[in-house]
């Protein structure tokens, strides 16, 4: 926001700031100290010192000089200077009906008024415009009185409107002619202002060539409103335009800020032969005002001593809490409560759009007070560790059997694109319905919200086997998001704590390519595969304690035929199989991929209280053996033997190499045998003497060697 320090000065007094010293003045440095950080600031021979000041999204009243001037008076205790306004706005209707059509407008004010044939400019209000004499002079007051008091507004030439003002949203795109003479489509479901035949203005975003004022103009209907600030937003995005108007309206306006703009504009129109001899006046002739409720009287409550320690201020006084509040525009009643006092506050109407909690107020009193004055100091640490919510307590039983099995955690987006849907779509007809899409997404790629993951694992495992891993394997606690088959209703009921009404938490897990990056073997067989990832859901269910059996499945997003349903006793909890082809050439992977997916809600309620075994974070020590064994021996046997020698401490063992060379009369098998302990870390000299000891009994009592 560009903010002239001399229109501040007729508001409020300020602290020196000097053209020569302002960038280091102490102005420059209180608006810095009240969060209205000042990005750049510039000197002017005709509007003097000009701030630009960096504004909040949620603060709409910083956007005007009077927004400005409160905060300043919070700091310093100095009381704002209220602008002159007319004394009444005309009594009689205006010359047009008003009807408002959508709820995306709480407020609209049409103020008739007639111009003089040459109205001029008031030289006191000249001197704050942009470009004075380039636009019509009303013009060029709204503009004006938009920079005192944060309501925009807009003019309409009353001749080119045809019967009626009707404020409604649209039911497709339509295309307008803009006031800055281009064309734009408005997007369907805007805010826009219509007579009996066209659209006269996007509301709050942007007006019409067909309805514009001009410097013949003789009577004109000025709009007032508020409009929604997420309506506004999303319209002005689509239509790729960012306007003073449409600034101010995303932030919030004043809802109870119409009247006094409107009188403020009337008197500086009115009062323009008061100021310039020999000029004639412009003359309000009607008034309409339609609002569909009261403005809201939220209340706030919070304590002197929540305040004090929030603030680390253990010495702040009561009186200077509720002063500064006051100057800030709170309604303040201050109330004994034990040894404590307790502020009920009511919000001004200008900050109904952030001002929620006492978390809140507490933020005003920090910025009003200086966060300067505060101690910096850590709070008091709570050593107790807060109880673990469902989906950790789940993840805590199941993790160890997942990555015990050889498996990874990962995170995956939960958003896609829509060419995702449409892959899933042509899959299943109707999936599309079922998806929840962002109407302002950043990237195409983030459009929709994902329903499942099969989709990001078939493409992270691809990338995987792209990038040399043989045995990719991963799994994710993640939450998917649907829509629901049926409407949601609003009746209170008590809920799951994993209950939500477009949500779902669920586990993934995935795998392809080899099982094993450490087999010497050739690769499974699809059946092998499906057999060991079906051990992989034995194990899941197994960690929570149950029993699992499999049923038949339809799972749209998985292979027909290659498919089956998890289930815990009666109650299907998941499913698992291969990944549908269409699917897998939609993400470029050439292998088969096995999915499962597994119902969090259903597994916890499940679970039974039993620990699962804990898996070991201390290191391993692998040591590799390579045997002189028979041609016609099983590799297999000689690895049974190695498990049964009841070695201490050993916790694997597998064969990772088998080779024979043409001249010699037996094979080199390779194995390697894995030592580990839960209890303490072990020492090389201990897996030394248990591999000594397992070598001198395949030679004594198998006549095995080592090479």
């Amino acid at each position: 926001m560009k903010l002239q320090v001399r229109l501040l000065e007729k508001f409020i007094e300020l602290p020196e700031c000097s053209v020569e010293t302002a960038a280091r003045s102490p102005l420059r440095h209180l608006l810095d100290d009240i969060g209205l950080e000042v990005k750049n600031t510039e000197v002017f021979p005709d509007k003097g010192i000009v701030f630009t000041i960096e504004t909040l999204a949620n603060r709409g009243d910083h956007l005007s000089v009077q927004g400005v001037a409160r905060e300043i008076s919070a700091r310093t205790l100095t009381h704002v200077k209220v602008p002159t306004m007319a004394a009444k706005l005309s009594e009689r209707k205006a010359g047009i009906p008003v009807r408002r059509v959508t709820d995306k407008c709480p407020r609209y004010a049409l103020l008739e008024m007639s111009l003089p044939h040459e109205m001029p400019l008031r030289n006191d209000v000249a001197a704050y415009v942009d470009e004075p004499g380039k636009h019509p002079a009303i013009v060029d007051l709204l503009n004006y009185v938009q920079k005192e008091s944060g309501q925009p507004m807009h003019a309409f030439d009353a001749e080119r409107l045809d019967g009626e003002v009707m404020i409604d949203l649209t039911t497709k795109p339509e295309q307008i002619e803009a006031l800055d003479g281009k064309t734009y489509t408005v997007p369907e479901a805007s805010v826009v202002i219509r007579d009996r035949k066209k659209i006269v203005a996007v509301a709050g975003v942007i007006g019409c060539a067909n309805s514009m004022v001009t410097s013949t103009t003789k009577k004109v209907f000025i709009e007032a409103a508020v409009f929604d600030p997420t309506s506004v937003r999303v319209t002005a995005r689509a239509m790729g335009l960012s306007t003073d108007a449409s600034h101010a309206f995303e932030r919030g306006v004043d809802p109870e800020g119409i009247p006094a703009a409107l009188k403020r504009l009337v008197f500086l129109a009115e009062g323009s032969a008061g100021t310039i001899h020999g000029a004639e006046s412009a003359h309000a002739l009607g008034y309409t005002y339609s609002e569909s409720v009261p403005a809201e009287k939220r209340k706030v409550s919070t304590t002197l001593n929540h305040i004090r320690k929030e603030l680390n201020m253990p010495r702040l006084e009561e009186v200077e809490i509720v002063t500064r509040l006051k100057h800030l525009g709170y309604s303040v009643d201050a109330v004994a409560l034990g040894k404590d006092k307790q502020f009920n506050l009511v919000v001004p109407s200008w900050r109904l759009w952030d001002v929620r909690n006492p978390e809140d107020v507490v933020e005003d009193v920090a910025r009003s007070v200086s966060l300067n004055r505060m101690r910096p100091e850590l709070p008091p640490l709570d050593y107790e560790a807060p109880p673990r919510n469902p989906m950790e307590i789940l993840s805590a039983r199941i993790c160890p059997a997942l990555v015990g099995n050889g498996f990874f955690e990962v995170i995956t987006n939960g958003f896609y694109s829509a060419a995702d849907v449409s892959v899933l779509e042509g899959l299943h007809r109707g999936t599309s319905a079922r998806h929840m899409a962002l109407k302002n997404s950043l990237d195409a790629s983030n459009s929709h919200m994902k329903i499942t993951d099969v989709l990001h694992f078939t493409k992270l495992l691809g990338l995987s086997r792209k990038r040399g891993v043989r045995a990719p394997k991963v799994f994710e606690f993640c939450r998917l998001f649907e829509k629901p088959s049926e409407p949601v209703s609003d009746e209170p009921r008590e809920r799951d704590p994993l209950d939500y009404n477009y949500e779902r938490d669920v586990l993934c897990f995935a795998s392809a390519g080899r099982w094993s990056d450490v087999e010497w073997r050739k690769g499974e067989s699809l059946e092998e595969h499906a057999r060991l990832f079906k051990g992989v859901v034995a194990a899941i269910i197994k960690s929570i304690g149950g029993a699992f059996s499999v049923g038949k499945s339809e799972e749209r997003f998985l292979h027909p035929g290659m498919q089956a349903s998890i289930k815990i006793g009666r109650n299907v909890v998941g499913f698992f199989g291969v990944v549908h082809p269409t699917i897998r050439e939609a993400c470029d992977m050439k292998e088969e991929v096995f999915y499962g997916e597994l119902d969090a809600k259903l597994l916890f309620k499940f679970m039974n209280k039993v620990e699962a075994p804990a898996v070991s974070d201390l290191p391993p020590i692998s040591r590799d053996v390579t045997l002189k064994i028979d041609p016609k021996e099983q590799a297999g046997r000689v690895l049974r033997i190695v498990h049964e020698s009841n070695l201490e401490s050993l916790a694997e063992a597998s064969v990772i190499d088998d080779f024979r060379k043409q001249e010699e009369a037996f094979r080199r098998v390779t194995y390697r045998v894995t030592f580990q302990r839960s209890d303490r870390t072990l020492k090389h000299e201990e897996v030394d003497a248990s591999v000594t000891m397992l070598l001198d009994t395949l030679k004594t009592k198998h006549g095995i060697e080592m090479i």
